[in-house]
């Protein structure tokens, strides 16, 4: 015990001389296309080209990054350069040494850049090849792919200064987790570089963990071998854990030290959540608690800047599918950024982590870059609690036999039973069955599976079963289709008609999946509206648009979550116009609702199930009205015992009389640190402060500032009452002016952001 406090006191006066430096590397690169096209200078993360908001095509072809910068290297040190994500094929150039070169557009690289960096100025190029090639995963030629996969450095890169000591792979995982006591285990790789340091083998290194303010020794039982790399691990006794888990994601930071003659020679921070997973036959337990999982699945794609999402923009995505009342995530179909994990952990949404394909299994090295792209993506992801599930299949592809095995196999070698392999197809290597609802036959889809041996989640539900006749496999054959009005696949502008039958097959879709006596969980297709290469239009089953605007289906969602009665969910799916239904739908979690039209009441009832809501937790209310009036629905939810909990109101759209302008932030702000990207909302409104659901007219924004634009075109249309620019900022220390102008109306608006 004595040592142990001796090394920490010496750790608290020691880590400024010998800690890791981590400098955001984001800002200032010289950007060119071709050798004869002018040079700009730009910040990351960066897309080459901005997109219409509709694709027809994306970017294919060669770019450069430059970076000039002067950097003052400690003696005895070395620096890597660390890139989150580039697309897809990297050649990276220091002072004229190639210094490395990665394939693979989804996951982290990193490279040595202290054999060739200099005291004085120095010259980093990053050549990238955004290409179609068949042996990359995805690896679809892109007229076939359902999305497109973005070019340029779009995730944030870092220059990190370390000793000659380096924390490789940190593990963290936990065991008999109970909310008394859970045996928490910290597991490093240390990477010896000798030359920097030959004493190291004379005063060997200690290695303390911290998790919380309970610290605890790493320990080795080997000499450094031929590779230099040495495991240490440790293990704690936590007493009284706070338990990660959806409805209470509490987080703790574990801090690994490497001391070394009282200097602290490398660190590494991370979060970490303690919590228990359990697949049994009958579903999916947390922390001992049966839990199903109710999700959705989200593609990383933006309009205009495509994969270029800065950190804040990410988390804002996190933000609405917690907001949805979703407590999980599929990430398809690939890996994506680190804020949107973090922000995972930090809101309480399980993730069910993918490898990088679609519909496609491609030549040599194809499947030998699947099985380094697992190692790479669970090795970077497993210390993430909300990380639970991974799907090491290709999704919709047949893979070999032993393709399958040996994808389990690296799997549950890395992951140490923390966590679960999914596949699409019903292979016995895979812990999860995760088909999607149109792979069964209609009407029972999923609902007769009886593998005991296996569980099961619906993966994707409420798209393709509506929309093709087949119901299979086939997405560019369109001689089957349904007709519009019966289909999922709504513009939020769509008529009420349609976005209510657009949430109505979600909730019937949904009912149906929890028929099966296996079925943990589903994910609906898709949270978000997005961009496919082959069709030229959105793929618009997106309970949100493609801006992140909420259509009806956000509404049922959020009333199926469990009653907070200090956050009651009531909402009324209406535009309440002369095109109204007079059928309205009320969704809500409370055990009763009243319905009004101009304060006389329609009908105060309890919700009663019918065929399409038999198996939710809170079947719709549904009320008729005889005769249209214009004038106000107004919706009053109550408790069981007949007290008032919450109250909405719909109000008939009169005559624009104004246009406001909206930052749309969420709980975020802006990031006046890096760069960020906001959705600005120009609503037009009536004189009730009320949108008026037209798509007639179009708008004019413009913004005044030195570290902020505009991402999209400035003209934009309403669509039902609401135009939206995407604006981006870099890192904004001045004010920022947005104005919106609508000649046709004789309507403005002016919104001041200030730091």
């Amino acid at each position: 015990m004595k040592s142990l406090t001796l090394l920490l006191s010496l750790l608290c006066i020691s880590t400024s001389l010998g800690q890791l430096q981590r400098t955001l590397f984001n800002d200032n690169w010289e950007f060119q296309i071709k050798q004869t096209d002018p040079v700009t200078v730009v910040s990351l993360p960066h897309t080459p080209k901005l997109e219409p908001l509709v694709m027809t095509s994306q970017f294919i072809g060669y770019v450069v990054y430059r970076k000039r910068f002067d950097y003052k290297l400690q003696k005895g040190r070395q620096l890597l350069i660390h890139f989150e994500g580039a697309m897809h094929t990297a050649k990276v150039v220091l002072n004229g040494q190639e210094v490395g070169t990665h394939v693979g557009g989804y996951l982290p690289f990193q490279f040595d850049l202290t054999s060739a960096i200099k005291d004085s100025s120095n010259l980093l190029e990053v050549y990238l090849a955004n290409t179609e090639d068949v042996s990359i995963p995805p690896g679809k030629p892109l007229k076939e792919l359902d999305f497109y996969y973005h070019a340029g450095i779009y995730r944030n890169v870092w220059l990190e200064e370390v000793s000659g000591v380096q924390i490789q792979d940190p593990y963290f995982y936990t065991e008999n987790v109970s909310t008394v006591n859970a045996t928490t285990t910290a597991k490093v790789r240390l990477s010896f570089e000798l030359k920097y340091q030959p004493d190291w083998v004379i005063h060997p290194v200690s290695v303390i963990a911290k998790l919380g303010n309970t610290s605890f020794i790493l320990n080795n039982d080997a000499f450094i071998d031929s590779t230099n790399v040495i495991t240490y691990s440790g293990t704690l006794q936590f007493k009284n854990p706070a338990l990660w888990s959806p409805s209470n994601p509490n987080l703790t930071d574990l801090k690994i030290y490497v001391i070394n003659a009282g200097d602290t020679i490398a660190r590494q921070e991370i979060k970490v959540g303690i919590r228990k997973t359990e697949l049994k036959t009958d579903g999916f337990y947390l922390n001992g608690t049966k839990l199903f999982l109710r999700g959705t699945n989200r593609h990383q794609e933006y309009p205009y800047v495509g994969y270029a999402i800065p950190d804040n923009a990410q988390k804002r995505d996190a933000q609405l599918i917690k907001d949805a009342g979703f407590n999980f995530v599929r990430l398809s179909h690939y890996p994506q950024a680190p804020a949107f994990y973090e922000a995972c952990d930090a809101l309480g949404i399980i993730v069910m982590d993918a490898i990088a394909g679609w519909q496609h299994f491609g030549p040599p090295p194809f499947e030998q870059r699947c099985q380094d792209d697992l190692k790479e993506l669970i090795c970077r992801d497993r210390n993430h609690p909300s990380v639970v599930f991974w799907e090491n299949s290709i999704n919709e592809t047949q893979m070999l036999e032993s393709f399958m095995v040996e994808m389990n196999e690296i799997a549950k070698s890395l992951l140490k039973g923390q966590g679960f392999t999914a596949g699409w197809t019903d292979h016995p290597s895979y812990d999860l069955f995760i088909p999607a609802r149109q792979h069964a036959q209609a009407p029972n889809y999923w609902s007769q599976y009886k593998n005991n041996s296996r569980p099961l989640f619906i993966a994707e539900y409420g798209d393709w079963e509506y929309y093709a006749q087949n119901a299979g496999f086939n997405q560019t054959q369109f001689s089957d289709l349904k007709t519009s009005e019966r289909n999922s696949r709504h513009l939020r502008g769509a008529s009420e008609q349609a976005l209510l039958q657009q949430a109505y097959n979600f909730q019937e879709a949904s009912n149906s999946n929890r028929k099966g006596p296996n079925t943990i969980g589903e994910a609906n297709w898709v949270c978000f509206d997005y961009n496919r290469g082959y069709s030229p239009d959105l793929e618009a089953s997106g309970i949100y648009d493609i801006t992140r605007l909420p259509k009806f289906a956000v509404d049922f969602y959020r009333s199926q979550q469990k009653l907070d009665t200090k956050h009651p969910e009531l909402s009324i799916a209406s535009r309440w116009n002369t095109s109204s239904s007079l059928n309205v739908t009320v969704y809500s979690n409370c055990p009763q609702v009243a319905l009004y039209l101009n304060d006389s009441l329609i009908a105060k009832k309890v919700a009663t199930p019918n065929t399409a809501s038999d198996h939710l937790a809170h079947p719709p209310y549904l009320f008729e009205i005889k005769k249209y009036q214009p004038g106000k629905l107004k919706a009053i939810a109550y408790d069981s015992k007949q007290k008032p909990l919450t109250t909405t109101i719909v109000q008939t759209p009169g005559k624009p009389v104004q246009i406001t302008l909206v930052l749309d932030t969420l709980k975020y702000g802006i990031d006046t640190t890096k760069a960020d990207l906001i959705f600005v909302r120009a609503k037009l409104l009536d004189a009730n402060g009320t949108v008026v659901p037209t798509s007639e007219y179009k708008v004019i924004f413009s913004v005044l500032a030195q570290d902020a634009g505009l991402m999209s075109p400035s003209i934009q249309p309403l669509e039902a009452g609401i135009a939206s620019a995407l604006l981006r900022t870099e890192a904004p220390k001045n004010e920022i002016i947005i104005k919106v102008n609508l000649p046709l109306l004789g309507l403005s608006d002016q919104l001041i952001w200030k730091p």
